[in-house]
């Protein structure tokens, strides 16, 4: 929080409720990453990324991070041989930071939820969930765009949700429309609906934070360990 003193200098003073410790998972160029990073130092998301993990080494995402001073760790899919041991071993890089939340950002591989991590993981996908036919397994980058185009849409958008054990599933959290143009193409569209998630995402975390109040496990809502 933000208070003036008697010289009118703007200070930092401490909250009584701390911010919610996010954990950040990227898997290339980290412009959603750059974006909660903004975000938080605008402080129109009251949040501390505590740690990164990028599925691919050399990511301009992993700079970002180290700019940032955050905690960075490279887990890529191929040394495991499935989805859960790769999965675990995300859990492994991020534990001792002690995150409340698991925000996907740009993250292209399959984690697959444990009890424990039910509920505590956003994702934002570049489309509509589920009036777009433009979501699940296969669908990321211009790929969902152009589908979006081809079917005709005239309107696309984001959606976060939270994250299950299917692809682009789990509750809808919150979710903003853009129109699709005449002409437009999956770049076009894309640019579009990039500028809608930067302002959405941040938005949506603290909304589902003010629904989950028992998320931020050092506000009462339950000890790491």
């Amino acid at each position: 929080m933000r208070v003036l003193r008697d010289d009118g200098m703007a200070v930092s003073e401490p909250s009584e409720t701390p911010n919610v410790r996010l954990a950040v998972l990227i898997s290339g160029t980290g412009r959603t990453l750059a974006n909660l990073i903004e975000s938080i130092a605008a402080e129109a998301l009251e949040a501390e990324v505590v740690a990164v993990v990028s599925s691919r080494a050399g990511v301009r995402g992993i700079e970002i991070a180290e700019v940032a001073g955050i905690p960075v760790s490279v887990v890529t899919r191929k040394p495991y041989s499935d989805d859960a041991s790769f999965s675990d071993a995300i859990y492994a890089a991020i534990t001792p930071y002690e995150p409340d939340l698991i925000i996907c950002a740009g993250f292209l591989k399959r984690l697959v939820v444990p009890p424990e991590w039910e509920g505590r993981i956003l994702n934002i996908h570049p489309c509509l969930i589920p009036e777009s036919n433009a979501a699940g397994l296969g669908y990321y980058g211009d790929r969902v765009h152009q589908a979006v185009i081809d079917c005709g849409a005239t309107t696309s958008g984001a959606t976060v949700h939270v994250v299950d054990n299917e692809y682009d599933h789990g509750p809808v959290v919150m979710k903003e429309t853009v129109p699709v143009l005449p002409g437009d193409t999956a770049s076009d569209l894309a640019a579009r609906v990039f500028a809608l998630e930067c302002e959405l995402y941040p938005r949506a975390i603290a909304h589902y934070l003010t629904q989950h109040p028992d998320l931020i496990r050092r506000s009462g809502g339950g000890d790491w360990g």
